[in-house]
């Protein structure tokens, strides 16, 4: 029997649709944040079912995902267009797909590791070392490619910006915890007090200005919190999940570009290659974009963040 969360996944793909069917609305969707390797090769035709001709796959065997994009290149496999960052730089943590990192030497050598590997841009995640990523930041810079971070604890989403970093994965994880990370917030109902006030709105004003990219992976967000249901964690989770649409569409408001992403992991979690991407483009509708502006986040904008002319199948 399928789980709520999958029901609300399908139901949305086939009212965007406007057929009756799980097939996407148009062809050529993008998903910005994915995880192809830990959900395994299923998820590759599973994806172009759902229309997606391209992924960001931010983190996991880039070895293995090159191979599966020369082989889908060669017409021998199905699936769409993997753009590879390998494993992402994170510090010590038990998880798969990382590239252990705990000073700025070891960052710069694990950029440099990476490029040689050919990777299509560079991932980070949330617990490698201040300095270390700062200096990941810069050493991607040297060699001409652009980060994509879940952004380490202690520090906030302006900093970043700042230092060049090309996007930033997840409202709830990034951006919200972005004014406690700089001490201006002590919990997350003052972070969310912050950002609807005048300090947040000159905030987004200046990331606008950085040209940096967000995605909000909101659907993951819901996911999990669907997943904590029947517990003391789901009314204030649901207060969040509001809050971050919100959040989103001021992002949109003050002109910073929007990635839409489904950060699909396993298929031990309701988050299904596609259909999770269309449920992402319909909150991203609930966020007040339009649908063209919904589109071109699942599309023409991840396009633009890579410089690259539109993908043909």
């Amino acid at each position: 029997m399928r789980s709520r969360l999958q029901r609300v996944l399908l139901s949305t793909a086939a009212a965007l649709a406007g057929c009756g069917t799980t097939q996407a609305p148009q062809p050529g969707l993008w998903d910005a944040h994915t995880h192809v390797s830990w959900y395994g090769e299923e998820a590759l035709t599973q994806l172009v079912a759902s229309g997606v001709v391209a992924v960001r796959d931010c983190g996991g065997d880039a070895e293995q995902l090159q191979q599966w994009r020369a082989e889908i290149e060669a017409g021998k496999r199905a699936g769409p267009r993997i753009y590879v960052s390998g494993p992402a730089l994170d510090g010590p943590k038990d998880a798969p797909f990382r590239m252990t990192i705990t000073t700025p030497d070891e960052a710069r050598r694990a950029v440099d590791e990476l490029a040689a590997m050919k990777v299509d841009f560079i991932k980070t995640h949330n617990a490698i070392p201040r300095d270390a990523y700062f200096a990941a930041l810069e050493q991607a810079r040297r060699r001409g490619l652009r980060v994509a971070s879940h952004l380490p604890k202690g520090v906030p989403a302006w900093e970043a910006a700042d230092a060049g970093v090309g996007s930033i994965e997840h409202a709830a994880e990034s951006l919200l915890a972005s004014p406690i990370y700089a001490g201006h917030a002590a919990d997350v109902d003052a972070a969310m007090a912050w950002w609807r006030s005048p300090a947040g709105d000159a905030a987004l004003a200046h990331l606008a200005g950085t040209g940096v990219a967000i995605t909000p992976t909101l659907v993951a967000y819901e996911v999990s919190t669907e997943m904590r249901r029947d517990t003391a964690m789901y009314a204030p989770r649901r207060r969040v999940l509001a809050f971050l649409i919100e959040l989103t569409g001021r992002l949109h408001k003050a002109g910073i570009p929007l990635l839409a992403g489904s950060d699909f992991v396993s298929p031990e979690v309701a988050l299904v290659p596609g259909q999770s991407l269309l449920r992402e483009i319909e909150l991203l509708r609930q966020a007040g974009l339009s649908q063209t502006e919904a589109f071109a986040a699942a599309g023409v904008n991840i396009e633009r963040w890579f410089e690259l002319s539109k993908y043909a199948q």
